[in-house]
């Protein structure tokens, strides 16, 4: 992907009818005025920013978290930028996840603990002997907790299936 394409992307979604430039930036969460800056090339920070959320949002570019399963790239970034807080358990699994060697993770790993093998081939079998012993083994005899990590589990297989199905989909409309 060359680097400009995501500006590409981002001036036809403005371009589209219905849209607008105030429209897109509040869809992305920015100000109207970093978004007509960026476009006319004059923006004088970083956009890095910027392109997460359009790769994200507008061109479904994904990432495998350690935690979340398959995730937009924007919603990863997100993730790192947030602080600490015990509120819940998803919360300080990420915290720890993005600080603890996330090949995905812009920041610098200091949180303690080993570093988080991700999968990033597809193609492997998913083999569920395997993973229902590890989810009982994360679990602990926790019946609770073995619930919640079975109901993430589902969420990521649910997301899997669906991916593949919309890829067989527009794969046949291409032909």
């Amino acid at each position: 992907m060359r680097n400009d394409d995501w500006l590409t992307v981002l001036q036809e979604e403005v371009d589209k009818p219905g849209k607008s430039q105030n429209k897109v930036a509040k869809e992305l969460g920015i100000s109207p005025s970093k978004l007509s800056q960026t476009l006319r090339g004059v923006y004088p920070g970083s956009t890095e920013d910027i392109r997460l959320k359009v790769e994200g949002k507008y061109m479904s570019r994904t990432v495998a978290c350690p935690v979340k399963g398959e995730i937009p790239i924007d919603e990863c970034s997100e993730n790192q930028q947030r602080p600490f807080s015990s509120a819940n358990r998803e919360r300080v699994r990420l915290y720890k996840a993005c600080r603890s060697g996330c090949p995905y993770s812009s920041l610098d790993a200091t949180a303690k603990g080993k570093p988080i093998e991700v999968r990033t081939t597809t193609d492997e079998v998913y083999r569920l002997d395997d993973q229902l012993a590890y989810l009982r083994r994360t679990a602990k005899g926790d019946s609770l907790r073995l619930n919640e990590l079975l109901e993430a589990e589902l969420s990521k297989l649910a997301t899997r299936y669906n991916q593949l199905l919309w890829s067989k989909k527009y794969s046949r409309s291409e032909q």
